[in-house]
């Protein structure tokens, strides 16, 4: 990268930040008045891999529009927030997020580097260890073959090496066991047991829109079930490496197994 776009990409994270102090009192006001039942505003805990995305959608097509256009244009947006139809949406921001002027945030981060307020609508969803880590590695491999130029590819493109088992063995713990490390720095399960119950809802991917219905009746909010196109990939994987693989997700079954 050459000196002159460092120091345009510079400028411009200095015009958006200058942008968002400007703006913040717009975006206060916006979010004063929102009640979704008895709660100011929700944040989803995204874990990777576990129908987060449809729900974002979900979220997003609350304000009336086009879902995938208002994802797209947060995602492209420097600040990650955006206004549709009186309603406040951010994404990946942790300032935004943490300042709570919003109706819907979400992110990858996990809890413990987050500082939510406390009249947040916290949620959540789950999936099964195993299918959750085979669904990161076949939509990685899909970006690859298909050469699609996706921001979490430069960080996690160099993890599926030449086959299941590199991808195993490369793959950061963090990402690796996503579910527990977003609930505890450390990946201690009673910790993250403790962290999740903490949640205002969560459920799990396998009852997915029973989970939405619930969801709904919690928050008196009327969410359309939305699911979006998986990956065309599908490892074909042994026995054998699915075997270890479960064997390797040990701890994150027995969270899980805690939380329902």
């Amino acid at each position: 990268m050459s000196t002159t776009q460092i120091l345009s990409q510079s400028f411009q994270r200095a015009l958006s930040k200058a942008k968002d102090t400007f703006e913040e009192p717009k975006y206060r006001s916006l979010t004063s008045s929102y009640n979704i039942n008895g709660y100011k505003r929700i944040y989803l805990v995204h874990i990777r891999k576990t129908g987060g995305t449809s729900l974002n959608n979900m979220f997003l097509a609350l304000s009336g529009e086009d879902s995938s256009s208002l994802y797209k244009s947060l995602a492209e947006d420097p600040s990650h927030r955006l206004v549709s139809n009186g309603l406040v949406f951010v994404g990946w921001n942790k300032s935004h997020i943490n300042n709570g002027n919003y109706f819907y945030a979400f992110s990858h981060s996990p809890l413990h580097q987050l500082r939510i307020p406390e009249d947040t609508f916290t949620v959540s969803c789950f999936r099964d260890p195993v299918k959750r880590v085979v669904s990161l590695y076949n939509m990685l491999m899909d970006y690859k073959i298909n050469d699609i130029d996706h921001p979490c590819m430069k960080l996690e493109g160099p993890w599926l090496g030449n086959s299941f088992q590199d991808f195993l063995n490369r793959i950061p713990k963090e990402y690796f066991l996503n579910q527990l490390y977003m609930f505890s720095e450390s990946c201690d399960i009673n910790e993250a047991v403790s962290r999740a119950k903490e949640l205002s809802f969560y459920f799990f991917t396998d009852s997915f829109n029973d989970g939405i219905d619930a969801l709904n009746q919690k928050s008196k909010l009327n969410l359309q079930p939305i699911h979006i196109r998986k990956p065309s990939f599908r490892a074909d994987i042994s026995e054998n490496d699915l075997a270890e693989l479960r064997e390797r997700l040990q701890d994150e079954y027995e969270f899980l197994s805690q939380l329902k």
